[in-house]
């Protein structure tokens, strides 16, 4: 399959780049079309949406590909997402959501085809608002390509990758057993127990920090999230480290909660699970690989494709 790929480069969550990597290696020809440039000052990336519009809507007439998927739906320019969806004879424009949003996305909802929505409270808001183009639940993904170290000694201790919100900063801070905190803005106000590291980390760099502790944290970001999962849920699971992560409701449409991963629902069951993966190491070595397996299976973003082949 041919795929065009829009979205934002270089984001904190590597969205992009993964899909591209993961579809790459599955065989498809993947085409990427930056839609965003952080580096750009947001006058000037304004200034630039119409003429991107224009290349990538050349590029695209290139390429005919079977697909188009824009990661971030409602983060793609209004005027360049104009441009694509006007483009004649081109293929099913689909636009993947992981974020919340307001009703303001209802204009650029109605350039696509389809939606997909990683959460399902995202996409009752979008059947609930009659956006007029169709909508489905489609779960982020794991991309299996590439490095995916795993150490047959891992650190004893859980680690939390991501960056700090007040409900992620107020888990952190109960937490009784030390554990290792990545991302900027982290301080030892969350706990001089901790070990801290207040910075972003490369993609390859996530993969080996993942990849040699013993269980990996999560913790929904508020800000993002209603009640679906993100991309760490899956990525841990990959790198083979046992996931202790709180009751999202869409938990259960992914995982076999007990069975791969472990949940927890107040702050009281997060420190028995801490304590009980420090305790086992050869349980919590177990539990990882049931959830890997089960990523492998049915979370890969090859997975996700045939959903939306399936769904077309």
């Amino acid at each position: 399959m041919k795929i065009f790929l829009l979205g934002k480069g270089a984001s904190i969550t590597h969205w992009l780049e993964d899909a591209a990597a993961a579809f790459s290696g599955e065989g498809h020809q993947v085409a990427i079309g930056l839609v965003r440039r952080p580096l750009l000052a947001a006058p000037v990336e304004a200034a630039l949406a119409g003429p991107i519009g224009e290349i990538l809507r050349r590029r695209i007439i290139r390429q005919a590909p079977d697909l188009i998927l824009a990661m971030g739906a409602f983060h793609v320019p209004a005027q360049i997402l104009e441009v694509i969806a006007s483009t004649k004879g081109r293929p099913p424009l689909i636009g993947w959501v992981g974020d919340r949003f307001d009703d303001s996305a209802r204009a650029l909802a109605a350039h696509y085809d389809g939606m997909g929505y990683t959460d399902s409270a995202l996409l009752a808001q979008h059947v609930a608002s009659e956006f007029s183009s169709a909508a489905i639940y489609l779960p982020h993904a794991a991309n299996p390509a590439g490095d995916w170290p795993r150490a047959q000694i891992r650190e004893g201790r859980m680690v939390f990758v991501g960056n700090p919100t007040p409900h992620r900063r107020a888990v952190a801070a109960a937490l009784t057993a030390p554990i290792t905190l990545h991302g900027p803005g982290w301080t030892t106000a969350e706990g001089a127990h901790h070990q801290i590291h207040s910075r972003r980390l490369a993609p390859v760099a996530l993969r080996r920090v993942y990849g040699r502790h013993l269980a990996a944290l999560n913790i929904r970001n508020e800000r993002n999230v209603l009640v679906g999962l993100n991309q760490r849920n899956f990525d841990t699971l990959l790198a083979g480290a046992a996931l202790i992560t709180d009751a999202q409701p869409d938990l259960e449409r992914c995982f076999d909660p007990a069975e791969e991963v472990l949940v927890w629902r107040n702050l009281d069951e997060l420190n028995a699970h801490h304590a009980r993966v420090l305790a086992a190491p050869d349980e919590a070595a177990a539990l990882a690989a049931r959830g890997r397996r089960r990523v492998l299976a049915e979370h890969t973003y090859g997975a996700r494709l045939k959903t939306l082949a399936d769904w077309l």
